[in-house]
């Protein structure tokens, strides 16, 4: 209790919580672009927001610096995107130290070397806001189907209904089939094509809801501090800042 105590009187974290990454009057803010990009749920965006917080911290005041989970690093790199919020306001006068983002070199020793820094990284955070990283931002990951399989899926119910249509109309010769495949073949495929699209959003959708369907897991970067060299970073290749001077 008494480290938690010490976090909020701390100045840094006191910005931090201020601070809102939506601007004022947007009509489409930061946190409903993230939500749209990645299809989260507005619920799961704003705790993934508040955990990039919590991760910019770690990163501030840890000697070897923090490390973002995937969730987290997503959040991260819609925000580096916003190159004026992020450099001109989040870093001076936030952070009020520079936060960078570099790309990990890879490799077999590195990624070694990555995930005991992310679990250096969970351990700090326990001790740092005495609570467990939630494992839905933190520590789940769950790949994201690939299109390919919805694709694959058409073919093969267009394959199935093709060949139930082919054997019901053999009886009735070689006209009769080339008439059935010819004005249901296109209307099968549509069919077909639907509902794998629609099977395959839903999968997708279920991927960040705040149950088991929620990604974690290791982004794919590194970062330093202006004001100290670092190379913190995760298991996939994210990484963190030291703490300032």
């Amino acid at each position: 209790m008494e480290t938690k105590f010490l976090i909020q009187n701390d100045p840094l974290w006191k910005r931090l919580q201020e601070f809102s990454l939506d601007q004022p009057n947007a009509n489409f803010p930061f946190s409903k672009k993230l939500a749209k990009e990645e299809n989260w749920t507005e619920e799961f965006t704003a705790k993934a927001i508040e955990e990039y917080k919590k991760f910019v911290y770690l990163c501030c005041v840890l000697p070897n610096g923090a490390s973002p989970s995937e969730i987290v690093d997503k959040v991260w790199h819609m925000h580096l995107i916003y190159t004026q919020n992020y450099w001109e306001e989040f870093c001076p006068n936030i952070l009020q130290q520079k936060l960078h983002h570099h790309p990990s070199n890879g490799g077999e020793n590195e990624n070694k070397k990555h995930k005991n820094w992310f679990s250096e990284a969970l351990s700090n955070y326990e001790k740092i806001f005495q609570q467990k990283p939630p494992h839905e931002i933190w520590l789940i990951k769950k790949e994201q189907p690939k299109r390919k399989k919805f694709w694959l899926n058409s073919f093969k119910i267009l394959a199935i209904l093709s060949a139930f249509f082919i054997l019901s109309s053999c009886s009735d010769g070689i006209d009769n089939l080339l008439t059935v495949i010819s004005i249901a073949g296109p209307f099968i495929f549509v069919i077909a094509f639907l509902i794998s699209k629609i099977f395959g959003e839903d999968n997708n959708k279920d991927r960040h809801k705040n149950d088991n369907g929620s990604s974690g897991s290791c982004g794919g970067s590194s970062s330093s501090c202006s004001s100290s060299s670092c190379g913190s970073s995760c298991g996939g290749g994210c990484g963190g800042c030291g703490g300032g001077d």
